[in-house]
């Protein structure tokens, strides 16, 4: 039998929760622990719910072939208490070997740091992974693509917001976003669009971005809508606005990652705003450990300030000057089981709380006449095309690939037809 880490790597697959780290690499170590991700923290996304109602043989498929890769000797599935009848499905169809763990319905919840503490109480060092406390996390649409074992080609995406029917499909990688809502015909007009999931995701309005292997999903908005003008704020509003922060300190009492001792101080960064560029890094350096999961702006600040963008733009402002995370070990913050944000109260705070509604699968064929597979879908170098414009290739055939030695994976046409263009970003591939 081929080894999880094998079958991840011949197929391309990574990270489908955002981050699309190779699996294969994640896979490499041994852990005594396994995580299943099931804790899809994000409002309005659905996709990982989906696959385990619908995929749940596939997923434990991989899911056992990942505990045995890296000789795990506990495994867990962490869901979020609330799926009452999922986990109920669940805790029948699982083995002995494999344990589900209940997860509040927190935001965010689906952060590795958060989720390897809540399962294990094992605490990730500042700077460090899971794989320093003997864990290993791993996404549920990821283990579906193990368990599976096909070249990636496919990814599970959920339309929702202001739309008649939140959907969750299966799409080729490379679909055009624009094709997904005109298959779906969803009502574009005055409306803006969230790629990703409303606190993480970022606004676009060109709908010809294509879906790459770490998307899982767009919200639909009106074009007023008050997450959209938060979202959309200028560099120079943004640091203007940063001026009248009084210190409360509320971003950084709610910080999940200072929960976990981390130290991470957004309101520190607020100051560094009107500093001189030697002056910051007292007040910057907790911005390399932000997981620029933006609670402190959509739903802690009381003055609609956005420590959130401040601490992004004071890591990057570091990373230019050579500064790096350093891994060091800390202690839970006391408050950690106290502070943690509902995300119900987050809904509401958001302005969503209209839009949380009945979704569905739909196990569509869908199947569009042209894709753009990006060559940088993936953490670390962009694969290099094996293809030449006007060649034949037929759906699941290479395309990409990583040269050996670099972190990267393996590119895959998602549909049968001619490629029409490649360059050093994608390769273009439409149907005959």
């Amino acid at each position: 039998m081929q080894s999880a880490k094998d079958i991840a790597k011949r197929n391309g697959i990574v990270g489908a929760g955002g981050a699309a780290f190779p699996t294969h690499i994640k896979l490499s170590g041994k852990a005594e622990i396994l995580i299943a991700n099931a804790a899809e923290c994000e409002p309005l996304l659905y996709k990982d719910e989906t696959i385990l109602e619908h995929f749940f043989d596939d997923f434990l498929k991989g899911l056992l072939l990942a505990k045995e890769c890296i000789s795990a000797v506990k495994c867990f599935i962490g869901i979020k208490r609330k799926h009452k009848k999922l986990i109920e499905k669940l805790n029948s169809e699982v083995p002995d070997d494999v344990s589900i763990f209940q997860l509040e319905d927190t935001y965010p919840s689906g952060d590795e740091f958060l989720l390897v503490y809540d399962v294990t109480k094992r605490l990730i060092p500042k700077g460090g992974i899971p794989l320093d406390v003997g864990v290993v996390v791993q996404n549920v649409e990821t283990l579906y693509n193990i368990g599976i074992n096909k070249p990636l080609v496919d990814k599970f995406v959920t339309v929702s917001g202001d739309v008649e029917e939140a959907t969750t499909l299966k799409v080729p990688i490379g679909t055009k976003w624009i094709d997904i809502l005109d298959f779906l015909k969803v009502n574009t007009n005055n409306k803006k669009f969230i790629i990703g999931g409303p606190m993480m995701g970022f606004v676009s309005d060109d709908l010809n971005i294509p879906v790459t292997k770490g998307d899982s999903g767009i919200v639909v908005l009106p074009e007023k809508h008050s997450l959209i003008l938060k979202k959309t704020r200028t560099k120079h509003n943004i640091e203007k606005i940063a001026y009248t922060c009084d210190q409360c300190m509320r971003c950084s009492d709610l910080c999940p990652r200072d929960l976990l001792g981390h130290g991470v101080k957004p309101h520190k960064a607020m100051i560094s705003v009107s500093m001189d560029l030697k002056q910051k890094f007292p007040y910057q350096a907790s911005s390399l450990y932000c997981c620029e999961c933006s609670l402190c702006s959509l739903y802690s600040c009381p003055e609609d300030l956005d420590p959130a963008k401040v601490m992004i733009l004071s890591r990057r402002n570091l990373f230019e000057q050579g500064f790096k995370p350093k891994k060091e070990f800390c202690e839970i913050n006391p408050m950690y089981n106290y502070r943690r944000t509902p995300t119900t109260l987050l809904v509401r705070r958001l302005g969503l709380e209209e839009f949380i509604r009945p979704h569905k699968f739909l196990d569509s064929k869908f199947k569009p006449d042209k894709v753009f597979l990006k060559l940088n879908q993936h953490r670390g170098e962009p694969a290099k095309p094996l293809v030449k414009k006007g060649q034949n290739v037929a759906r699941e055939e290479l395309v990409a690939e990583t040269e050996e030695g670099k972190l990267g994976s393996r590119i895959f046409s998602s549909i049968s037809g001619v490629v029409k263009e490649v360059d050093k970003e994608k390769i273009v591939v439409e149907t005959k």
